[in-house]
């Protein structure tokens, strides 16, 4: 069976729980997925263990994995740049259950976002919200093409800062400028400006994020406890209510 894809349209959306809509808002973990830093690919096989059980036709498979912790829809934590910064163990649950806000900023190529683009588009953003941005990039995700993706410029970062969010998500590899395009050496003005504020930062958002631009949603993601680990794999989550 060949693993999947991203696909162009809308995010799996589930029947209501519990009075809520749920929108799936991360992406597949597969080797074809966007590899970090353009070179490491995420490596899978799946072992058929030797033990014998009762279970009629039954066998036992156990799939390994290979990966780096910032592949694929990852949360990171201020530990990825700053040595002294909290691991993604250390923060509480409830920084990862928050408002949601998806605004909708759509481009072709490494084109920047600005601080008054975003502050045009900008729906009400709170302190403690999850703003995730929908760069039009989702679709992308098993292409060539993904890897010269817009971002935010240093102004957004601070534009964002300033407004005291809890969590940044963008539909791309990072929010900085393409690996590519950098001056080395390089500041990261955006993992800089965000994780000094104590905004926690999600890659690789799926399309479902298109789904919920402009609409009221609850943002549940919770990591995996990894002890002392900069990120984590995520799979994030908007809850509508009623519908909306």
């Amino acid at each position: 069976m060949t693993a999947p894809e991203a696909k162009d349209g809308p995010g799996p959306t589930l029947a209501p729980a519990g009075g809520y809509e749920v929108v799936d808002l991360s992406q597949p973990i597969s080797p074809e997925m966007a590899a970090w830093r353009g070179t490491e690919r995420t490596e899978m096989s799946v072992e058929e263990v030797p033990i014998e059980h009762t279970i009629p036709g039954g066998r036992i498979a156990a799939t390994h994995l290979r990966m780096v912790a910032h592949a694929g829809t990852h949360v990171d934590a201020a530990r990825h740049f700053f040595p002294e910064g909290e691991s993604i163990d250390e923060y509480p649950i409830g920084r990862f259950v928050c408002r949601g806000v998806a605004i909708d900023l759509p481009r072709e190529g490494a084109v920047a976002v600005s601080a008054a683009e975003l502050a045009a588009a900008d729906p009400g953003i709170g302190a403690g919200d999850a703003v995730l941005l929908h760069l039009g990039y989702a679709g992308r995700y098993t292409e060539d093409s993904y890897y010269d993706h817009p971002y935010l410029g240093a102004d957004a970062a601070e534009y964002l800062a300033e407004k005291r969010i809890g969590i940044c998500g963008v539909d791309v590899l990072t929010p900085d400028m393409p690996s590519h395009r950098r001056e080395v050496p390089f500041g990261f003005p955006v993992h800089a400006t965000l994780l000094a504020a104590d905004v926690l930062i999600v890659e690789n958002l799926g399309p479902g994020v298109r789904e919920v631009v402009g609409r009221e949603f609850l943002f549940v993601m919770p990591p995996i406890s990894i002890v002392g680990a900069d990120a984590s794999p995520v799979v994030p989550l908007a809850l509508l209510a009623d519908g909306r």
